[in-house]
């Protein structure tokens, strides 16, 4: 069975007493879930190993409309949490730590709307110390450049595709590298006067190119880049 269906089959229980009124209701259970798992798609974090996406959801509703969940309202969030999560193994998603719905009222939202806010994790306790790399939404692509990350199963190559790119543990970063060594926001490149420049953020354990210190530095094919230890080489074909 199904995320879906299974979620489907649990509304269909909740007939008798006050959850009635869920059926009355303009805006159904399943319209909301069904918002959750449009923020979760739309909200992806691509990786070389794998997919991340978000585990805390909010979804908020004029006070007319989010009346009547009131009554089972914890019910209906954790039977929301379940769905998202058993629909993130459907598709081989990863989330950084078990799913969390919150329902909301707010005078702000239309009447028969849904606005939903999705965030990666409830709080930083969530990272970890494995390395991952990936590339968000990118602009001005160019895909002749890119970085070679060392890994224990070999160089694991990450296109550079866009002219200002950041790196570091954050999830906000464009190549996201957990690891315990590289600061949440480490380096940035940037393509300026036909080069890749690396800038230092003010990193913690500090960045190095060819085994020196910098704090800005023009890249050339092959230099060899240590973000407080974690090494990728530049190649810039």
């Amino acid at each position: 069975m199904s995320a879906l269906s299974r979620f489907e089959q649990f509304m269909e229980q909740m007939v008798e007493g006050s959850v009635a009124r869920l059926f009355r209701s303009a805006i159904q259970p399943v319209e909301i879930a069904r918002r959750l798992e449009r923020a979760m798609e739309s909200q992806q974090t691509i990786s070389v190993s794998r997919v991340i996406v978000p585990s805390f959801y909010k979804a908020y509703l004029h006070p007319q409309d989010f009346g009547a969940f009131q009554p089972v309202q914890a019910q209906l969030e954790q039977e929301m949490a379940s769905y998202l999560s058993e629909l993130a193994q459907e598709r081989n998603f990863a989330m950084l730590e078990h799913p969390r719905v919150v329902l909301a009222e707010d005078q702000a939202v239309p009447r028969y709307s849904i606005q939903v806010v999705a965030e990666m994790a409830t709080s930083q306790s969530a990272e970890t110390t494995q390395i991952i790399s990936g590339v968000g939404p990118a602009s001005q692509r160019r895909t002749h450049a890119l970085l070679l990350l060392q890994s224990p199963h070999g160089p694991q190559p990450i296109e550079i595709q866009s002219t200002g790119v950041s790196l570091g543990r954050g999830l906000d970063n464009d190549i996201i590298l957990e690891d315990a060594r590289v600061s949440r926001h480490h380096v940035q490149l940037r393509y300026r006067q036909r080069r890749f420049w690396l800038l230092d953020l003010e990193s913690t354990n500090g960045t190095f190119v060819n085994g020196e210190r910098v704090a800005e530095k023009e890249l050339r094919d092959g230099d060899i880049i240590s973000l407080g230890g974690l090494e990728l080489t530049f190649r810039d074909a």
